[in-house]
């Protein structure tokens, strides 16, 4: 009897459970067939709130007349906000490695680009070795107090490789305590990274810059050689080094492929509002043919000038939002375990169906430059392109 009973209680409870389960899936839809028209205009109307809600705005902002140019410092910040969200997507497309948990929040984030100072100082003879300074006090005085900073990437361009190819290089990055030096991260040079960015996460060492009171941190590229010398030379070259020696070359603030920091952050009053999530690996677009009726990517460019009637985002003009629709398989028979459960749940919510929803599976950021008043901005608003679609 006493069997009996604790498997009732184990049944009940695992009956509750996935109530309350379906309960969450099925208030965000109730699965019901749309036609497609319908499903475009209902899916612009939620982007047109979905981005004010992201940017903190109860309303569009007041346009210029004519619009402002944006300065050439604020397009450099969204082009490379726009390049590292690109190159993110691609690797999480080819690679496991790309699948890790991290913070993902709802509002847009601030992209602030710091460009690694001049040093024009002799640094010795040790050819292996790259010094990156940048200026901690404008990072403070640019970012303001209290701000949460949810990504920072150090970017570096290697434009040209003199290697062999099959021969390779390693770098090694190291942040600078006094004396000390702190290993980071590496990456590995070879023929194919010619014209292409090398990127480091070094969102932990900007916080704890943001926290110190110096002017100035320094990180340190370093060659690590197995080739039994100690003074191994760089067989490629980044721009804003000079090839030939360890010190910086005399370039312009505004390249935009000079070595920077590219830091992301969120306003004291949303940043205690993240979630803690796990990246999902991003499989091809699965994009519907027009006679496909399967649960899948549905295109849907959104113009903001023409969809929206806004003229207040200067880039991108537009973007592929897409959405999911169409059919999934019942996946629950009236033989399985659960079908009780799930009658109980259909005469608690008859216009609701027990039936899997065609939804979103992953979804890219969306960067926008974007002015208000007289002023540009730039922020990355998360979960804004939809990839690919899953039956839940």
């Amino acid at each position: 009897l006493v069997l009996v009973t604790m498997r009732s209680d184990r049944l009940l409870f695992l009956g509750l459970w996935l109530l309350g389960s379906l309960s969450q899936v099925f208030a965000l839809s109730t699965c019901k067939p749309l036609d497609l028209e319908l499903a475009k205009r209902k899916r612009i109307e939620a982007i047109r709130g979905q981005i004010l809600s992201k940017l903190r705005m109860s309303r569009e902002p007041k346009e210029e007349e004519p619009p402002l140019e944006p300065e050439p410092e604020v397009l450099s910040v969204y082009n490379s906000t726009k390049e590292l969200s690109e190159e993110q997507a691609r690797q999480a497309e080819t690679s496991p490695a790309a699948q890790h948990g991290e913070q993902e929040e709802y509002f847009g984030k601030e992209v602030h680009k710091f460009i690694m100072k001049n040093n024009e100082s002799n640094q010795g003879e040790k050819k292996y070795v790259k010094e990156l300074l940048f200026n901690t006090s404008e990072m403070r005085r640019s970012l303001g107090e209290g701000r949460l900073v949810t990504q920072a990437e150090l970017r570096l361009f290697v434009k040209t490789v003199f290697m062999e190819p099959g021969n390779e290089q390693r770098l090694d990055l190291y942040k600078c305590k006094g004396n000390k030096t702190h290993y980071l991260n590496s990456r590995t040079v070879s023929k194919a990274s010619q014209d292409t960015w090398l990127s480091f996460d070094v969102t932990e060492t900007v916080r704890e810059w943001l926290a110190l009171s110096e002017e100035e941190q320094k990180l340190e590229l370093t060659l690590f050689c197995g080739c039994n010398t100690d003074n191994p030379e760089f067989q490629f070259s980044i721009l804003g080094f000079d090839k030939t020696r360890g010190d910086m070359k005399i370039i312009s603030k505004q390249t935009s492929k000079s070595p920077h920091i590219l830091v992301m952050s969120l306003p004291p009053d949303v940043s205690g509002q993240l979630r803690s999530s796990r990246r999902k690996r991003a499989a091809p677009d699965e994009i519907c043919s027009e006679k496909m009726e399967n649960c899948c990517v549905r295109p849907l460019y959104i113009d903001f000038r023409r969809d929206l009637g806004w003229k207040w985002i200067h880039e991108p003009k537009g973007y592929y939002a897409n959405y999911c629709m169409g059919s999934c398989t019942y996946i629950w028979n009236a033989d399985n375990k659960y079908s009780q459960i799930l009658a109980l749940y259909k005469h608690h919510n008859p216009g609701a169906s027990a039936q899997p929803c065609c939804v979103p599976q992953v979804l890219e950021p969306l960067p926008i430059l974007y002015y208000v008043g007289r002023q540009h901005k730039v922020e990355q608003l998360s979960n804004m392109i939809v990839k690919t679609c899953k039956c839940s």
